[in-house]
């Protein structure tokens, strides 16, 4: 009787105690941090090109092998470069995206940049680099080989010699290291040419088998010589020239560097039409995804040396620009009379009917009705696009 008294005591005990356990649990419990919801990345297969889902990153610059992020400046181009924590930023946008530009490698932890590199000298590609020049150390400088008088360029120039920044004017076919990178220096060609834009430093960047193919503002015929100098243009992605303007993106270019990515740094509303319908049917032609700033902000690939990745999926605004102003200052008419359109600062004289001088800078332009041989005799070399 007993016995059987203190084994049903036992068991209620045991009954409560459990009771007591499962009510503490309940009643209490770690935090669970929430999941952040993340857009959906892609990658290219290399065997097939065909494009997959594939797990999301962080979308941080420094947590890949390599990435490269096209920032949003507006109608201007900046593009940093990360290749194992080592860093390039090329171009720095205009004026009013300098302190972003600034503010953008601070916050992403940026302390030191391994090359900074500038295409060409417009302004819309420079000014950001002066700011980034006063605020985060160099080591080393990338310039194409070309000078101009306008004021921005001189303070670029003042900046460089104040922070003593070490600067290299290669040459195609150079090439540099970024990390386990290799930058490959395919443009331009020479500085002979009549537009500034096409002088510009174009640059493609490989990380194992990933490529990606910078060219700044050249234009078609920097693009063309590019291609006949039979350099390997292929690529991944492909920053597009000039800001979708139709006188870059030829179908040479295209067509060489075969690129399944295109990445376009754009001012949304801009005057000069840019992308234009001609490189935006390019694209779609060619099957390429495109990626726009005027749209989406700022975008970042990654790649491990095989896969590559994206901080967000393809635009589906394929929308081109709409022009309020021309994309090149109207060129002034020849005279009747003359035989021949001069660029006073190339030294070369072209017919007046030549691509070239509608290209030209006024105040480099001139006219004159001499014979070929004068005109030879006198220092200045036929183009030799129109072959006067």
């Amino acid at each position: 009787m007993v016995k059987d008294v203190l084994r049903r005591a036992v068991g209620a005990f045991f009954v409560v105690a459990l009771l007591l356990n499962n009510v503490a649990c309940t009643s209490y419990s770690e935090p669970v941090e929430p999941v952040p919801t993340v857009t959906p990345l892609f990658t290219k297969t290399p065997e097939d090109g065909s494009i997959v889902p594939v797990p999301p990153t962080s979308g941080e610059p420094g947590e890949a092998d390599f990435s490269l992020t096209m920032l949003d400046v507006g109608q201007g181009l900046s593009i940093l470069v990360q290749a194992d924590g080592e860093y390039l930023l090329y171009d720095g946008g205009g004026r009013s995206a300098s302190s972003y530009v600034v503010a953008y490698l601070q916050q992403h932890a940026v302390t030191k940049l391994e090359w900074l590199a500038a295409s060409h000298y417009d302004e819309d590609h420079i000014s950001g680099l002066v700011g980034v020049l006063h605020t985060t150390p160099v080591e080393q400088t990338l310039m194409p080989d070309y000078t101009t008088d306008t004021q921005i360029y001189q303070s670029l120039q003042t900046v460089l010699g104040e922070k003593n920044a070490p600067v290299i004017y290669p040459a195609q076919g150079d090439t540099f290291s970024l990390g386990g990178a290799e930058i490959q220096v395919v443009g331009p060609q020479n500085y002979t040419y009549d537009s500034d834009n096409d002088k510009s430093l174009c640059l493609r960047i490989c990380y194992g088998n990933f490529r990606c193919l910078l060219t700044g503002d050249a234009e078609q015929d920097a693009e063309r010589d590019m291609v006949a100098s039979g350099q390997d243009l292929t690529c991944d992605v492909y920053v597009l020239g000039h800001h979708g303007s139709s006188s870059s993106t030829s179908e040479e270019l295209l067509e060489a560097a075969s690129p399944r990515y295109a990445f376009l740094s754009v001012g949304a509303g801009n005057a000069y039409g840019h992308p234009t319908e001609q490189t935006i049917t390019a694209l779609q032609q060619q099957g390429v995804a495109l990626y726009r700033t005027d749209k989406q902000g700022e975008i970042t690939v990654y790649s491990d040396g095989e896969n590559c990745w994206f901080s967000t999926s393809p635009c589906e605004d394929w929308t081109p620009g709409s022009q309020t102003a021309p994309d090149t200052p109207i060129a002034t008419a020849p005279p009747q009379s003359a035989l021949y359109v001069l660029n006073t600062h190339t030294k070369k004289f072209h017919y007046p009917d030549c691509p070239s001088v509608e290209q030209m800078s006024d105040k480099n332009k001139d006219f004159a009705d001499a014979t070929r041989e004068e005109l030879i005799s006198r220092g200045y070399t036929p183009c030799g696009r129109c072959d006067p």
